[in-house]
């Protein structure tokens, strides 16, 4: 990571003794304080997974409807399908449905649309299919609600539909039974960050007339729609995962036990990271490679054998999704390193597969750190997967320019069109135009939100309190957080070279990292040297012991040296910047060092004395004493030098022009 993809982030000065005396472990509380939680009250709010955060489902509009619709078909004995989606969370909403309507005593079954030859949604011909297999009552899960056509077509053919959803909402709804969304115009459901599988539980909820029974019989497959969606795990959704992934880790279903055992993940600790990145893959391989069956069978599994023979198919499929994924990849990369990119990212080929083109657009979204659309072509069609990147609204942006396009759908962060190839040359022009219009504020590639001064900070109480942020996602993001002028004691390769081991100490106290997916050749420092590095703060348990270990995703070489030369760069500085006490206690230090400092930054780096300080916080400091002639100070040949001038020692810190502009402006 170079030095301009780094923001530091600067100390919010705030004091809030209400959060020290509810006893709250002072890293958990710096975290709250930082995301601007600063009482009691606003942090049992963010940190609750209560289930009475569990709303009731009838204040959705329409769930009335639906309800009633249902029991007309339990009572007439119709046959009902649940349309759903081919990705992870329309293959968990069908399963959760079809299983508790089949509960009901109702002949149900699930069609989700090939990927490649159908494509997302509700369609025609699938539609009169259902009709020939004699559905009487379609009910979408995770699509639809820009089905206004099929909708009436259904109503040709005898069938009727209910429609739950969770994508933005077109002006004009489809005219069906009932249309469940909590992004409807006229919603006044209390949470709008519901996932799919959220919805069709709060359906199922509806019919069981409570939802404790609902939950314990399907939280694992909430958990895992909602994580794979990226929903916000806040309010509504914090309580549903949290109790699916207890789930997961107590008594999962078959199929997810079968999926977690042959991943080889069955003995790790699970979590959020779990779902995203072992379970959620494999699953969505299946609709990728258009066999989805495959996975909603495993949801479905009552058979153990049954269940390991899907499970090793999934992995299987996964492989050979990765093997895909890879040549979009290396093409898209080869094509896009002739010309310098401005604006989104729009490529098409002919010769890529759909179903995995939406990971490549990610990759390349965050490769560029531009918002990217990879269209896959078959003859003068083409289909679409959008990604946005820092805080662009890829949905609005495509909804723009809606007479390009054949279809579309999605939302802010991932959108999906149907477009004819004539069109692509003038919808690229169209993008870019809106993109140049509403070009969002650039975000450095790595924000943390803590500066650890003090490796005190990171002891094992400390961080072991960060679990009570868990679950941890999509606006609740488990803390990035950075250090400075550390040293770097001791790097090696593990893995095979893919991953390193290190070991960094600061005030003479040392921390073990690791750094995944990263190797000796990829970064620009040495043992010996000084380092700035962001990471997660972890546990890690070794032989039944347990100790504190740093994961980290940012590592480059100190920047002392050039931030204190550079005064004028204050926005950079102001991080660092010490307050009134922490210069008083830099007086007192220098004094009691005999009035004198002659080291050089690594010596400071290894001493206790200045374990709350990093170097540029100390320089700083120096040139402050500096300037207002209490301390003759330089920073020549790597060596940090100070000494007290004699004379009066009471001066006021406004007399300094740096200590003025780091703090000016209310700072």
């Amino acid at each position: 990571m170079s030095h301009k993809d780094w923001k530091i982030p600067e100390k919010k000065h705030k004091v809030s003794h209400d959060l020290e005396m509810a006893s709250m472990a002072p890293l958990l509380r710096e975290v709250l304080l930082a995301r601007d939680i600063d009482t009691p009250e606003k942090a049992e709010k963010y940190l609750s997974k209560d289930l009475n955060l569990i709303h009731d489902p009838f204040l959705l509009q329409d769930m009335d409807k639906a309800k009633d619709r249902i029991n007309l078909a339990v009572s007439r004995g119709e046959k009902v399908t649940v349309y759903g989606d081919y990705d992870v969370d329309g293959i968990s909403s069908a399963c959760l449905l079809c299983d508790y309507l089949r509960g009901l005593g109702l002949c149900c079954d699930i069609y989700i649309p090939d990927r490649l030859e159908e494509g997302y949604g509700l369609n025609p011909e699938a539609i009169k299919e259902l009709s020939q297999r004699g559905t009487g009552l379609i009910i979408t899960v995770d699509c639809g609600i820009t089905a206004v056509y099929e909708t009436e077509l259904a109503k040709k053919l005898g069938i009727d539909l209910i429609i739950t959803e969770h994508h933005e909402c077109p002006t004009d709804l489809p005219s069906a039974c009932a249309v469940i969304n909590p992004r409807r115009q006229d919603s006044t459901y209390p949470f709008d960050g519901l996932a799919g599988v959220g919805v069709a539980f709060k359906l199922a909820c509806a019919m069981e007339g409570e939802s404790e029974s609902v939950l314990g019989r399907y939280s694992d497959l909430i958990a895992l729609g909602t994580i794979a969606d990226v929903m916000p795990l806040k309010g509504e959704n914090r309580a549903l995962v949290y109790e699916g992934l207890k789930k997961l880790k107590n008594s999962p279903r078959l199929g997810l036990a079968a999926l977690l055992h042959e991943a080889g993940a069955d003995k790790r600790p699970l979590s959020t990271a779990t779902v995203s990145f072992v379970l959620a893959p494999r699953i969505n391989a299946a609709g990728r490679l258009s066999q989805a069956e495959i996975s909603t069978s495993l949801l479905l599994s009552q058979d153990e054998k049954q269940a390991r023979e899907y499970a090793k198919k999934l992995c299987e499929m996964n492989l050979r999704r990765q093997e895909l994924e890879m040549a979009v990849w290396e093409q898209a990369q080869s094509r896009l390193e002739k010309s310098m990119q401005e604006g989104p990212i729009v490529l098409e080929s002919e010769d890529w597969h759909s179903g995995v083109v939406g990971i490549a657009a990610s990759r390349l979204a965050e490769t560029y750190r531009l918002p990217v659309i990879i269209i896959c072509l078959e003859g003068e069609d083409g289909k679409g997967s959008c990604r946005s990147y820092g805080g662009f609204n890829i949905f609005e942006a495509i909804s723009s320019c809606a007479l390009q396009l054949e279809s579309f759908g999605g939302h802010a962060y991932a959108a999906g069109l149907n477009i004819k190839a004539e069109n692509i040359p003038s919808f690229r022009e169209a993008i870019k135009k809106y993109y140049r219009e509403n070009i969002p504020e650039p975000k450095a590639a790595l924000l943390p939100e803590l500066l650890i001064e003090n490796f005190g900070m990171l002891s094992l109480p400390n961080v072991r309190s960060l679990s009570e942020l868990e679950p941890c996602g999509c606006e609740n993001p488990y803390p990035i957080m950075c250090a400075c002028d550390v040293m770097l004691e001791s790097v090696s390769p593990i893995g095979n070279g893919r991953h390193l081991r290190l070991r960094v100490s600061k005030g003479g106290e040392g921390i073990d990292c690791v750094f995944f997916a990263c190797s000796l050749s990829e970064i620009s420092v040495s043992a010996g040297m000084l380092v700035d590095i962001c990471f997660l703060a972890k546990t890690n348990e070794f032989r039944s012991v347990e100790s504190v270990q740093l994961q980290l995703c940012g590592l480059r070489p100190a920047k002392w040296r050039e931030s204190c030369d550079d005064i004028n760069d204050i926005e950079g500085l102001r991080p660092f910047r010490p307050d009134r006490d922490e210069l008083g206690r830099l007086w007192r230090i220098i004094n009691s060092m005999g009035k004198e400092i002659d080291k050089s930054p690594k010596e400071i780096s290894k001493m206790r004395e200045f374990e709350s300080f990093s170097v540029t916080k100390l320089c700083l400091g120096l040139k402050i004493f500096r300037e207002l002639e209490l301390v003759t100070a330089d920073f020549e040949n790597d060596r940090i030098c100070a000494k007290v001038r004699n004379g009066n020692t009471k001066t006021e810190l406004n007399r300094s022009p740096i200590f003025r502009l780091l703090w000016e402006n209310g700072g």
